[in-house]
């Protein structure tokens, strides 16, 4: 009995570990039939991969797909650079891209360089779109041969002439003012005591590393439009400073015409900021030329957004030239507005050659709209040769509004005038009181 379980349990045993390893091979061989079909399906895929173009991608350890694949659709402008030539940006249609690409066709002005974008230049449609890449041209070749530049944009027509010369000059005069400066006095043809265009260019270069020196240069200057822009461009420098170095500028300027054109400028910046500043920096002051030149231009930035309230703080004002333009500022604007009002503003004040020059800007608002109110005001004007001077203008304005309104009435065309389309006095009467 014994005998018969342990055979019995051997045979089950040797059962069991047969039926084992068969399942174990099985496995195995599905296994290696899988493993080589994987293997095959991703041999395949893999060269599939290879063969289609590559995706751009983020430099990150991921790949953004969606982005990626959205990159297919996108214009060549705004691909990456490496995907079109350097010449196809610099004639391209997209101002963003083509500057980029003078820029970096510019960064490091070879011969070759030069030449190359002289022949995008060409190539780009004439006018104003075309001026900032003229700027980076110039400016980029007058580092390496200011002179060679010079003569090619002798070349050009009118407006880019002068940009041009200005931007080589202004580039040349930041690292050789004095060979900039020299150039100039031998290639200008006016005669002495001309104004030199040149000189706007290289003060502007020579203000980056030596304000003081083209200061010095400006101030040189005989009067007109170039030395007009020459201080204008002063300013903007300084003022890209900071406030104080603009102010202490200002204050080292020679007195007169240019000292108030800067302080000005200054007062117009600081109002449109924060006008009650502008207005309490006036209130300091003492009675002076800056005073007059700061307090009218104040005195119009306020009036142009509430005349009345401008009207108030004029009126506050000690009697003086000050108070006086500021009070033209307020009746230009407020006139336009409600030139009965303003009429009786003006009759607070006594009358005086201080009070002339608000009149006669009075009249000259409101004559086309009532020339008889106007000549009224202008015969209350003090001194006679201003007072004979504005009568004879309402006169001539009268005569014309006579005659458009004379041909009107006998069904004539209506004609404009250099002073614009007149008219009858208005239905509700006088514009403004008579002077008291």
């Amino acid at each position: 009995m014994n005998r018969l379980l342990i055979i019995f349990v051997w045979l089950f045993t040797v059962a069991v570990s047969y039926w084992f390893g068969l399942t174990q091979k099985l496995e195995s061989n599905e296994r290696a039939v899988l493993n080589n079909h994987d293997s095959k399906f991703i041999n395949s895929t893999e060269e599939k991969i290879v063969s289609q173009p590559k995706l751009p991608i983020k430099n990150s350890n991921s790949v953004d797909v969606e982005n990626a694949m959205s990159t297919e659709n996108q214009s060549p402008e705004v691909e990456s650079f490496s995907e079109t030539t350097l010449f196809d940006r610099l004639s391209s249609g997209n101002p963003v891209v083509r500057m980029q690409a003078f820029a970096e066709l510019l960064k490091n002005p070879t011969e070759n360089n030069i030449n190359e974008a002289i022949e995008a230049y060409k190539q780009l449609p004439e006018g104003p779109s075309r001026f900032s890449e003229l700027r980076l041209l110039t400016f980029s070749w007058a580092q390496v041969g200011p002179k060679g530049a010079m003569d090619w944009v002798k070349s050009l027509d009118g407006f880019e002439q002068r940009i041009g010369s200005g931007s080589i000059m202004d580039s040349w005069a930041r690292y050789d003012p004095e060979g900039a400066i020299v150039w100039a006095k031998e290639n200008f043809d006016g005669g002495e005591g001309s104004e030199n265009p040149y000189y706007v260019g290289i003060i502007s270069g020579m203000a980056e590393n030596d304000l003081v020196g083209a200061t010095d240069l400006m101030t040189e200057l005989p009067f007109g439009r170039v030395r007009g822009r020459a201080v204008s461009v002063l300013f903007e420098q300084t003022w890209r400073k900071g406030e104080d170095v603009a102010m202490h500028w200002a204050e080292n300027l020679p007195e007169g015409s240019i000292q108030n054109f800067a302080y000005r400028e200054i007062a117009e910046k600081i109002s449109r900021e924060d006008l009650g500043r502008a207005v309490q920096w006036v209130e300091s002051m003492d009675e002076s030329e800056v005073k007059t030149a700061v307090s009218e231009d104040v005195a119009e930035k306020w009036a142009r957004n509430n005349p009345i309230e401008a009207a108030q703080w004029v009126e506050q004002m000690p009697e003086g030239e000050a108070r006086s333009e500021s009070m033209e500022e307020v009746v230009t604007q407020w006139a336009r507005k409600d030139p009965t009002a303003t009429a009786d503003w003006l009759n607070k004040f006594p009358s005086g050659e201080l009070m002339d020059e608000p009149i006669q800007r009075f009249v000259r608002e409101v004559v086309r709209k009532d020339p008889e109110t106007a000549m009224t005001w202008a015969e209350a004007i003090v001194n006679e040769e201003r007072k004979e001077r504005t009568v004879t203008e309402v006169k001539k304005v009268a005569e014309r509004i006579a005659k458009q309104q004379e041909a009107e009435a006998n069904g004539e065309t209506k004609q404009n005038t250099k002073s614009g389309q007149g008219g009858g006095r208005s239905r509700g009467g006088p514009l403004g009181a008579a002077p008291r």
